[in-house]
């Protein structure tokens, strides 16, 4: 693991607050307030069924998310009212941080200025267009900025030209007047099904940031598994491999039991869980939850 030691960032929600680069252990941002793929929840949205956050935002919460991924992206619908009606909705419900996910630079902003708290964006690419909008309200609303490594040219194959796009989206935070501690990298994962080299690729930016560049960094963890078997045990195993690079936080399923595995392992292996308390709690309610299930 890289030995370069990462600034702390803080994200805060209503009561809650999150340091980001103070454990060996990732944080990890709940990814099920997205209905990219779930055919659901976007029923639901489209319907003006916004009660059903609720639910995803305390359950991810229970099963150990410790910041919350905001998503509401849905065609065909006022997006702008959706993020006001989901903010309220989940703040009112869990006291964790959010991540404000929108590629509407409106719903961006309204998002800022209505959430409680200090929230992360994501995020800006190194696409010019992008950077000259998300960067300014990053640095007005103080807010932690992630930066998607993919600029006009699309997605780099290679670590080097990640690591460029890295290095320009930190110089333009800076400029704008936003501290580069507050700056998290995305080293964007890639699927494993369709790029043999992808997830290396991951895996090689992610200790190069660490240790050129000295910021935090993050991967959407289920990229990696895309089209393949088996998808849960793969992001937990890559989820793992990516925190021995020096992986910071990453956007993945606290619900599933193979991640909430890989997570308390990886506290109870690192000196992070006090006499295995941690581990040893989370073992009895699986095992009480098994043991009251219906026999089949």
């Amino acid at each position: 693991m890289p030995s370069v030691t990462v600034p702390v960032v803080e994200l805060r929600g209503t009561v809650k607050t999150v340091k980001i680069g103070a454990t060996k252990t990732p944080i990890i941002i709940g990814e099920r307030i997205n209905p990219t793929n779930r055919k659901d929840l976007i029923a639901k949205l489209k319907a003006g069924e916004f009660g059903v956050l609720e639910g995803e935002a305390k359950k991810q919460v229970q099963n150990g998310a410790d910041i919350l991924d905001i998503n509401v992206g849905v065609p065909g619908i006022n997006e702008e009212n959706a993020m006001r009606e989901a903010l309220r909705i989940v703040q009112g419900a869990v006291d964790a941080p959010l991540w404000i996910d929108t590629s509407n630079p409106k719903v961006l902003e309204i998002a800022l200025k209505e959430v409680k708290g200090r929230p992360g964006i994501n995020s800006t690419t190194g696409e010019e267009k992008r950077m000259e909008v998300v960067i300014p309200l990053a640095a007005q609303y103080d807010a932690v900025l992630v930066g998607l490594l993919i600029d006009d040219a699309g997605i780099p194959m290679t670590s080097d030209k990640r690591v460029e796009i890295a290095k320009r989206i930190i110089d333009r935070a800076e400029k704008a007047g936003l501290d580069r501690k507050s700056v998290i990298i995305d080293c964007v994962a890639l699927a494993c099904g369709t790029s043999e080299i992808g997830a290396r690729a991951t895996l090689d930016t992610i200790r190069r940031v660490t240790e050129e560049l000295g910021v935090n960094t993050t991967i959407g963890l289920s990229n990696v598994s895309f089209g393949l078997p088996d998808r849960p045990q793969l992001n937990a195993s890559f989820m793992l491999m990516a925190a021995g690079q020096g992986l910071t936080c990453f956007i993945g399923n606290p619900n599933d039991s193979n991640m909430q595995f890989a997570l308390k392992s990886s506290r109870l292996f690192w000196g992070e869980d006090k006499f295995a308390m941690g581990y040893l709690t989370w073992y009895r309610k699986k095992k009480a939850a098994l043991e009251a299930a219906p026999k089949k």
